[in-house]
């Protein structure tokens, strides 16, 4: 059974529809406006939507690109069901995150087979989910263990047996505690970690060998290595909050840097461009944030 809520203004598309979902045994709510449906959206996380695109307030644009910018609900499928003929506006809604698009007057039969493969496919989704957290749990148990019994190597943790999602969070915050230094931390610990991953693959990288993170809207790509990096679902804020002051700084609204891989600071028309190790392109240091760079890069060269 899944969880279906209609956004729609026209009370027979709610009824007609909802009827016929319910009867095939899903459970269905519906509001009559956007901000309403967000706000059901909010309270009690449906499992897919059924949205109108032409609503009175907020349309259903409003609806999807509010649902994409939330990190709770950012996930959630949503099909548009609507009479809206214009391309352009079809190809924009769909641009800002919408799953199906589908034009009324729709067959029941039609509405149902859209509803059943978006919902197969985030079950898909949600296993390979599960799959990649079981991966980071192993992960960071084996770091955990390491941490607390350093002349064990190569040993399993024993967690008790419980949910992924449980065991999950235990380890998650233990790394939080463990693997991250505080803010003002004199020391970045050799085995600070995070589990980098993509739709391909994912990598455990230590925090201590990342020479950039430059931010990507809500995300942000991590720099390693030689040419390695990865986006990340994190944004360059939430990494500020966690990274040690004294080693990484940021240079201007997009980058924040590792101080630790500064190989030469060039100054050329007014501008000062940072060169980094093992990355070819430098990285330039805004007016708004040169003061505070040179501030950090004077103390940590007093802390080598």
């Amino acid at each position: 059974m899944a969880r279906i809520l209609i956004i729609d203004d026209d009370a027979h598309t709610c009824q007609m529809v909802g009827e016929f979902l319910r009867r095939q045994g899903n459970e269905v709510t519906s509001a009559s406006n956007g901000g309403t449906g967000l706000a059901m959206a909010a309270a009690d996380a449906p499992d897919l939507i059924l949205c109108d695109l032409d609503m009175p307030g907020m349309d259903g644009q409003g609806v999807v690109s509010a649902l994409r910018h939330d990190e709770k609900l950012g996930e959630i499928p949503v099909i548009f069901l609507s009479g809206c003929t214009d391309r352009e506006q079809i190809r924009r809604t769909m641009n800002l995150g919408a799953d199906d698009f589908l034009n009324k007057p729709a067959r029941l039969s039609e509405i149902l087979a859209a509803v059943n493969a978006r919902l197969a496919l985030q079950h898909k989704k949600k296993e390979r989910e599960t799959s990649r957290i079981e991966a980071a749990v192993s992960y960071f148990s084996g770091i955990i263990y390491d941490l607390q019994n350093p002349s064990a190597r190569n040993s399993e943790i024993s967690l008790p047996a419980s949910n992924v999602a449980a065991r999950a969070g235990h380890i998650l915050e233990q790394v939080r505690q463990r693997l991250y230094p505080a803010k003002g931390s004199p020391n970045l610990h050799g085995p600070a970690a995070f589990l980098a991953k993509d739709a391909d693959r994912q990598q455990l990288i230590k925090l201590s060998e990342v020479r950039l993170f430059l931010a990507y809207g809500e995300y942000s790509k991590a720099y390693w290595g030689r040419d390695q990096h990865m986006l990340i679902r994190k944004s360059l804020v939430s990494w500020q909050r966690e990274l040690p002051e004294h080693q990484f700084v940021r240079v201007h609204r997009q980058a924040v840097i590792n101080l630790a891989f500064l190989e030469q600071v060039d100054k050329a028309e007014g501008k000062i461009l940072l060169r980094l190790k093992d990355l070819t392109e430098p990285v330039p240091v805004s007016q708004r944030c040169a003061p505070v760079f040179n501030r950090r890069l004077k103390q940590y060269r007093q802390t080598l």
